[in-house]
């Protein structure tokens, strides 16, 4: 049986334990996953536990070892346009932020951050969320990762690096311009290219996850002109009228786009960075598969 002491361990930071896991992964099925296996092989593993690191720490390591088991196991090249699972949450901000809106911005599960993330070799994508996010001094992290303090600090600097070039743009709102969503919102329900021509800053790129199954764009484009003209023409495809919403998405706003005809199934999921009024980079997500923990949105809203 395990300890009460670890039980309230695993309460404690379940929701964390989870965070690690989507950050690694992306996919919020496998950090479901994921994150039960790392409770229940610390719950297995108790008895010939020597208590060097505190619970937590060592539940920290055993959810780290399980991400990068299975990331290894699965070794798949990720596609240069493949995103993340939008993570519906609630509605946010910086002037209302209560316990659970604190929780959400001090471990930053921004969506532009999570993908990013993604492009990140395994062990730098941990030693930075563990360092970063979960704020794990580097003792823990080296721990987790089977090295030493040098070696892992060695890590969290490439891996910022990395992030920062993955990103793109790091000069950006955070959270993201409500403003501006609310304007893209409305250029996409008027299906005005003009309207959201004006939005676009002049470095602006972008990026659609098909998933293979949706019509899309093999690579990212960047530039105000080639943006502008890849929603053009999407838009010109697509025959049934739409309706868009603002709705909380990974802690900021993002739009959901759903055909009301349809039965409100949702289309996409829109999340933008945005600097001085101006969306800087556009990720579109979708791939069916992505967006279906975003029906549950539509229906509500509905």
């Amino acid at each position: 049986m395990p300890s009460r002491a670890l039980l309230a361990a695993i309460e404690r930071q379940r929701r964390r334990v989870w965070g690690l896991c989507y950050r690694m992964t992306g996919l919020r099925s496998e950090a479901d996953d994921l994150s039960q296996e790392a409770i229940a092989r610390a719950i297995e593993r108790e008895p010939g536990l020597a208590h060097r690191e505190g619970l937590e720490g060592w539940l920290f390591r055993i959810a780290t070892t399980v991400c990068l088991d299975h990331l290894r196991r699965r070794n798949i090249e990720r596609r240069a346009t493949e995103l993340a699972d939008p993570l519906p949450t609630p509605e946010l901000s910086a002037a209302d932020a209560g316990p659970e809106a604190a929780v959400i911005l001090r471990d930053d599960v921004r969506f532009a951050v999570v993908v990013a993330l993604q492009h990140l070799p395994p062990r730098q994508r941990a030693a930075l969320i563990l360092h970063e996010v979960l704020d794990r001094p580097l003792a823990s992290v080296a721990r987790a990762l089977g090295t030493n303090p040098s070696a892992a600090k060695q890590l969290i600097v490439r891996a910022r690096r990395a992030l920062a070039a993955a990103r793109v743009h790091t000069d950006v709102d955070v959270p993201v311009d409500r403003a501006v969503v609310d304007r893209l919102v409305h250029a996409i329900e008027t299906r005005s290219v003009e309207a959201f021509t004006a939005l676009l800053a002049d470095d602006v790129w972008g990026v659609t996850d098909g998933g293979g199954r949706v019509r899309a764009s093999t690579k990212p484009v960047f530039g105000a002109r080639a943006v502008a003209r890849l929603w053009a023409a999407a838009n010109q495809r697509q025959v049934l009228a739409v309706a868009a919403r603002a709705r909380a998405l990974n802690g900021e706003p993002a739009v959901v786009v759903t055909l009301p005809t349809a039965g409100d199934a949702v289309m996409a999921s829109i999340h933008v960075e945005t600097r001085r009024g101006r969306i800087v980079a556009l990720r579109v997500v979708r791939d069916p598969e992505k967006l279906a923990n975003l029906q549950l949105i539509a229906a509500e809203a509905g």
